[in-house]
């Protein structure tokens, strides 16, 4: 069995994608969804539930009384802050698998994923793109999955890899290619396939290192993806070695329009939602 065989079947034997977030998510993504509705679905989750709670409950909201009801938590938290607590806990749990060769950086691989999914939520609202913000969303958070598969595989192959970044000459993904014939994004791809996502999260999945292959009809959410993930290197959330090794860079920033004096707006605001989104999904920034 050849390294990618291997590989595509421990794809195979991940286990799914929380199934309750996924249908909570749908839930959500209703104009007018039904409250009674969502608490149906969280509540038979009884880590989500008590995640809920303890978020409505903390000194983050500052509520004068103890809430202990699911469905008085759910009306206060909001859509919004709703999806960034069950995608966060979902993947959170995820990106913690890493064990073996990409583990030297696994705690950096959760900080890249939530910073690259804030900051992709941030370039989207500033440029005022017509996207689903969820979808934006989701598609950051799981950019990286595929390293969590390859890091059972990578242990020779790390100090290989990292040799090829230390000397400038390869991007992570390319030195990964190299090393291995194929690299984490179309690992990622794979996961979101077995995970049943729709067809435009797999594809920013897939090409958010090389947005200019992705499908036509979905480019503009994958170089949304991509850039986000560069940006959040360049202000020190990156993942080990592939923090300095980003290609295509100056050539997003043309394509969506952003010049040198809307970065210092978007990092700013930038870091007003992350702090944000760590409070929320009850996670140090640091």
């Amino acid at each position: 069995m050849s390294l990618m065989e291997e590989i595509i079947a421990a794809v195979d034997e991940m286990p799914p994608f929380p199934q309750v977030v996924q249908r909570a998510m749908q839930e959500l993504a209703e104009p007018e969804y039904e409250v009674s509705g969502l608490v149906d679905i969280l509540k038979v989750d009884q880590a989500v539930t008590a995640n809920i709670l303890k978020l409505c409950n903390s000194a983050y909201f500052g509520l004068p009384r103890k809430v202990s009801s699911l469905k008085e938590a759910v009306v206060y938290l909001g859509a919004d802050q709703m999806r960034r607590l069950l995608l966060s806990g979902a993947a959170n749990k995820i990106y913690e698998k890493p064990n073996e060769g990409y583990a030297v950086f696994a705690n950096e691989l959760w900080r890249h994923a939530l910073a690259t999914a804030v900051m992709s939520q941030v370039l989207c609202r500033y440029l005022r793109l017509k996207i689903d913000e969820n979808v934006v969303f989701t598609s950051a958070l799981l950019h990286d999955v595929g390293k969590v598969v390859l890091s059972a595989f990578v242990i020779e192959e790390y100090q290989a890899i990292e040799s090829k970044v230390d000397n400038g000459k390869s991007s992570f993904q390319e030195a990964e290619k190299e090393i291995l014939g194929f690299d984490h994004a179309e690992i990622g791809g794979k996961i979101a396939e077995k995970w049943e996502f729709p067809p435009e999260i797999i594809a920013a999945i897939a090409f958010h290192h090389d947005p200019s292959h992705s499908p036509k009809e979905f480019r503009l959410l994958v170089e949304l993806v991509a850039l986000a993930n560069n940006l959040v290197v360049m202000v020190g959330y990156g993942t080990g070695v592939d923090g300095l090794a980003c290609r295509g860079h100056a050539l997003l920033l043309k394509k969506l329009k952003i010049e040198a004096k809307d970065l210092e707006k978007l990092l700013l605001l930038f870091q007003i939602e992350m702090e944000k989104t760590c409070d929320i999904a009850g996670v140090g920034d640091d």
